[in-house]
């Protein structure tokens, strides 16, 4: 009978590996769109999308990808307006949403982990520390801490444009690699597009990101609107740039993470062989959204602060780009 019993447990875990992933996505931007429309076409995932300010385009012609590795159409399982309206349970909850202060990271996971005991959160976001309050406010379920690496665009509601690269890099925060993940990453795989690596300590790989972030995406709006190619190009704004990374990787050290010089020149050497680029912040400033300025520039800043590291090329940006974001968009 105890035979009996685990073949039974066996059965069931097979089950439910063969059964379809149900993921719902929040957050329906480029980034969200493109990479949940790659785990669609694998196959083995249904994917539910909130879309909230595109919902109507959404619902009647799905999303339109342009892509450098193939255009395709994306047409989720379901169109939903809010999470709420999510049906039954699901296996995973992606939230892709811009990390702004403005925005409630906790109150948009919390309707779709009441639908789903056993939900996975996964983030793909950018910035440092931005793990804290959702495991703070959800300690018992599962963080997944992803971070994207890809050039998208939405040029007109329910279009993405995808310019490079689209990798993905995930591990359990803070630090760890699960059964969930790794069934995601080979998900997201299935479809033979997206490249995702799993890793073991995932603070490090955000700490590593934000040597491209915190540099190229101030300096993009700051200098007037210039792209990768130009940044790379200007010897006053490539010098800036790396002035940038090196005060990265001595608060990223401050606080215990390890970056070397070696990643800045191999950030630097990623950017000049990437296509000519416009920032997802310069995509930002120009169609006059909110910026990540806190995401990706406060909370280094402010850590640095707290470890007593001089950072006066990191100050002066945060200080010039929050004016500008504040000032624009009517924030305090």
């Amino acid at each position: 009978r105890l035979d009996a019993g685990a073949d039974r447990q066996c059965d069931f875990r097979e089950k439910k590996l063969m059964e379809k992933l149900k993921v719902l996505l929040i957050g329906a931007g480029g980034v969200g769109i493109y990479f949940c429309g790659r785990l669609a076409q694998g196959g083995e995932a249904e994917v539910n999308v909130v879309a909230r300010s595109e919902y109507e385009v959404a619902v009647k012609n799905g999303y339109q990808v342009q892509s450098v590795a193939g255009d395709f159409s994306f047409h989720p399982d379901r169109v939903l307006r809010s999470a709420e309206e999510c049906p039954g349970e699901v296996d995973y909850i992606i939230l892709a949403t811009k990390v702004l202060p403005e925005v409630d990271p906790v109150a948009l996971l919390r309707p779709a982990l009441e639908r789903s005991p056993n939900g996975v959160i996964v983030l793909i976001q950018n910035g440092v520390e931005i793990e804290e309050p959702i495991r703070a406010a959800f300690p018992d379920r599962e963080l997944i801490s992803t971070i994207a690496y890809v050039g998208v665009s939405r040029p007109t509601p329910g279009r993405v444009h995808h310019f490079g690269s689209g990798t993905l890099r995930m591990g359990v925060y803070p630090s760890g690699i699960s059964a969930a993940a790794r069934r995601l990453a080979a998900t997201f795989e299935k479809g033979g597009i997206v490249r995702c690596e799993l890793c073991e300590d995932i603070r490090q790989v955000r700490w590593c990101k934000l040597l491209w972030n915190l540099a190229f995406n101030p300096v993009s709006v700051l200098a007037g609107g210039v792209d990768t190619r130009q940044m790379v190009e200007d010897p006053e704004l490539e010098n800036l740039c790396r002035n940038l990374m090196e005060e990265v990787i001595m608060t990223a050290r401050s606080c215990g993470v390890s970056l070397k010089e070696e990643d800045a020149v191999n950030t630097m050497e990623y950017t000049r062989r990437f296509p000519a680029y416009r920032t997802s912040m310069l995509q930002d400033f120009e169609a006059g959204r909110p910026l990540e300025v806190e995401a990706i520039l406060g909370n280094p800043v402010r850590l640095a602060r707290q470890h007593r590291v001089e950072i006066p090329r990191m100050e002066s940006c945060y200080a010039l780009l929050r004016a500008l974001n504040s000032h624009r968009n009517g924030l305090s």
